[in-house]
């Protein structure tokens, strides 16, 4: 199974920035252990679908 997502935070920091609430996310996703791909648009993560 395939999952894509992107990652839009609802508030940005004091100089309008979202990079750290992305760098947060993509975090968990590296910390997760699945195959993964980040790209400009998504995060696909790649895992059996099944616990």
């Amino acid at each position: 199974m395939i999952a894509a997502f992107s990652i839009s935070p609802a508030t940005a920091d004091e100089s309008g920035g979202v990079a750290e609430a992305v760098a947060a996310a993509v975090r968990v996703v590296r910390d997760s252990g699945l195959p993964h791909e980040t790209n400009a648009m998504f995060t696909n993560i790649e895992g059996s679908g099944t616990r």
